[in-house]
């Protein structure tokens, strides 16, 4: 007899099986009817799905075989390319493309967010460096008993990228107003950057501003950023240059 009186833990069972018979049934039939371009939608859709534990090695190598190729037949944009004024630059196309010493992101996640949409700050590094981005960071998060310190510069290996670097600076989620302790832990972990890049010795940095968090103020945050920016390198005597990516 049909049973239609369901709990919700019977119900997620039911479609947890309907999806492994179906998968297993279609596997590869679905590749199969896949153009080239739909597979790859897919790869990156899978990327973002996967949750964090061991890559294989193999993977990884195709993996950074593909990236490699692709991020360098999308161009390669150099620092040599811009005229800085003030240390400060503009650039309005794909963050992927510049090879600068750091990418840096602000965000309030890990890397790779299918909720969100898949041109977003995060989901455009993870599918352009690497599955290996998210492992790092989650490794560098546990050292830390798995708490997450706002006032660190999370900095990890670019892999695929161009960028030699990427730095993950984490904001809390806010759901209110957005506090005068907000702006202060922003200039704090800005500042312990610049410590950072003083001993790495790096020349140029780009910011990816145009994907912060939900409510988190963007004119504001450009004007600390940007004005955090000119006075710690003056202060550390950096000559760091900064390319602003919109």
């Amino acid at each position: 007899m049909l049973k239609i009186d369901l709990n919700e833990n019977e119900k997620k069972e039911i479609i947890d099986e309907l999806l492994n018979i179906l998968t297993k049934e279609n596997e590869q039939k679905l590749l199969d009817d896949l153009t080239d371009e739909d597979k790859r939608w897919l790869l990156n859709n899978l990327m973002l799905m996967r949750t964090m534990g061991y890559l294989d090695e193999n993977f990884l190598h195709k993996q950074d075989c593909l990236l490699s190729y692709e991020n360098r037949l999308g161009g390669v944009v150099n620092p040599t390319d811009f005229k800085f004024k003030k240390n400060i630059a503009f650039y309005n196309e794909n963050i992927t493309k510049l090879s600068v010493d750091a990418i840096i992101i602000f965000s309030s996640n890990l890397f790779g967010r299918l909720d969100n949409y898949i041109k977003c700050l995060d989901n455009t590094i993870l599918l352009h460096a690497g599955l290996q981005v998210n492992e790092d960071l989650a490794f560098k998060l546990k050292s830390n008993n798995g708490l997450i310190d706002y006032t660190v510069p999370y900095i990890i290996e670019g892999y695929n990228l161009p960028a030699k670097n990427i730095v993950k600076i984490m904001l809390r989620e806010i759901y209110g107003d957005f506090l005068d302790s907000d702006k202060e832990r922003l200039k704090l972990v800005l500042n312990n950057l610049f410590q950072e890049i003083k001993e790495l010795h790096w020349k140029t940095i780009a910011i990816g501003i145009y994907d912060f968090p939900i409510n988190y103020p963007l004119e504001l945050m450009k004007n600390i950023i940007t004005n955090e920016f000119q006075r710690l390198n003056k202060q550390y005597k950096t000559k760091l240059n900064m390319i602003f990516v919109e």
